[in-house]
């Protein structure tokens, strides 16, 4: 589940078989495609997931949407998610061309649903009230450092971060990432710590790479070009790092107890269901 750290790089990878949408209850998936690596199969749903071309309508580009994907991950019994974004740096030791692989979160974005387990779940998820501590997967998370290391030995690859999660439609002002940064926060992107929340609240465990494009605004000089420029070498490594991490998660996680297992449920919940 990936975004401009990749784009559609690997949908044009011979690793890919083909693609198919279907129903979900939120109207149509985004386009999925699927393939396979090592004798291992996966599916690859680019940008975040796609807003269906006859339906533009505001709702259906931002909640919509996120419902559409996540609905349509649950329908195919994910359990594994791997992530990515290109971001901007907070964190003076992030340059761009640096990777970072972020363990925790800070989310300033108000117009997404908090939760989207009982639209998806329904009465199953009476009793899920999820703990974000680790945010991510720590499995996940260690085969993204070590595979990030590998597809990018010239690349600086920091194994942690604070994501600060803005609201997009825009970049942010100065004066907000001067807010972020004394925060604690590491870098700034838009949509990676929705996606570490639902893994979450869904039962799918989550980690991801991102890429770092400009420092964040007022803390250094960029244009669209500095961004452009980085690209193509972050789409090439995320396909390396993505194809040499499934066939690990296949071989190294397999029946493994996971950190989100007993983070999920709510025993007192739990036991009134």
């Amino acid at each position: 589940l990936s975004g401009t750290n990749i784009a559609n790089a690997l949908t044009r990878d011979p690793h890919i078989k083909g693609n198919f949408t279907f129903q979900t209850p939120f109207g149509a998936s985004p386009q999925i495609y699927y393939g396979e690596v090592e004798g291992v199969a996966f599916y690859h749903i680019p940008l975040h997931g796609s807003v269906p071309v006859s339906d533009t309508s505001e709702l259906a580009t931002n909640t919509q949407t996120l419902l559409r994907t996540w609905s349509a991950l649950h329908q195919l019994g994910i359990k594994e998610v791997l992530g990515g974004a290109t971001a901007g740096a907070i964190n003076s030791e992030f340059s761009p061309g640096d990777w970072v692989i972020p363990h925790d979160l800070i989310d300033w974005n108000n117009t997404r649903p908090r939760s989207i387990a009982k639209q998806i779940m329904g009465q199953q998820a009476n009793f899920i009230m999820p703990r974000m501590l680790p945010a991510d997967d720590p499995d996940l998370h260690l085969i993204l450092v070590e595979e990030t290391q590998k597809a990018a030995p010239d690349s600086k690859v920091f194994d942690q971060g604070v994501i600060a999660q803005a609201a997009g439609g825009r970049f942010e002002t100065a004066a907000e990432i001067r807010m972020m940064k004394n925060a604690g926060c590491d870098l700034v992107t838009m949509t990676v710590a929705t996606e570490m929340a639902y893994a979450r609240q869904l039962g799918m465990n989550y980690a991801c790479i991102v890429g770092i494009v400009n420092p964040a605004e007022g803390l250094g000089a960029w244009d669209w070009k500095t961004l452009t420029d980085l690209y193509p070498q972050f789409h090439a490594q995320s396909v390396g790092i993505y194809l040499s991490a499934i066939p690990r998660i296949a071989k190294e996680l397999k029946d493994k107890p996971r950190a989100g297992d007993v983070l999920r449920i709510h025993p007192e919940l739990e036991e009134e269901h």
